[in-house]
């Protein structure tokens, strides 16, 4: 485990995903509120999860569920760059909507973030790619000491549009 804080009432921890939390994460990617600034489509069925964990999350360098009394509402991961990019890394999470606005997130951002520079010592930033509209996690980054660098006008496609997208970072 990666760590734990509380959050008033709540207390989060961090643990891999397992097979068996497909359901869990089927509450966070099958929802519509969710999804609209994420860069993958609203989960339909209970395989996707179950792929996403299988294919992604156990395999990944770095993720992990974000854990509310031991149950999974979301999760964390930090990409680590390659080759050139190897200086930094690329912070994403998503969290179920009923976690929402109860300091979950921000939380387990000021969780990850000093996990992440104590594993991969070799990193000197990491950053975290925002859309504007998203205001909530654009909040959550701010409280957790990340600068926001620049917006990056049309930089990905998704779901039929050009998104811009606010880059930011978090260095010592």
């Amino acid at each position: 485990m990666a760590g734990e804080e509380g959050t008033g009432e709540l207390s989060i921890s961090f643990r891999p995903l397992e097979v068996e939390d497909a359901d869990d994460v089927m509450a966070w990617k099958g929802d519509p509120r969710v999804a609209q600034f994420c860069r993958w489509d609203t989960y339909t069925c209970r395989d996707e999860a179950v792929a996403f964990i299988q294919n992604f999350a156990v395999h990944h360098e770095w993720c992990r569920a974000i854990c509310v009394a031991g149950r999974p509402v979301g999760c964390i991961s930090v990409t680590i760059g390659k080759d050139e990019a190897r200086c930094r890394g690329l912070l994403k999470y998503e969290l179920a909507h009923r976690c929402w606005g109860k300091g979950v997130a921000t939380s387990a951002v000021r969780l990850a973030v000093p996990a992440v520079f104590r594993e991969f010592l070799r990193l000197e930033r990491i950053e975290a790619m925002v859309i504007p509209e998203n205001k909530g996690s654009m909040r959550v980054l701010e409280k957790c000491g990340f600068l926001r660098e620049v917006i990056l006008r049309k930089y990905e496609v998704g779901e039929g549009r050009l998104w811009d997208v606010a880059l930011f970072r978090y260095s010592f």
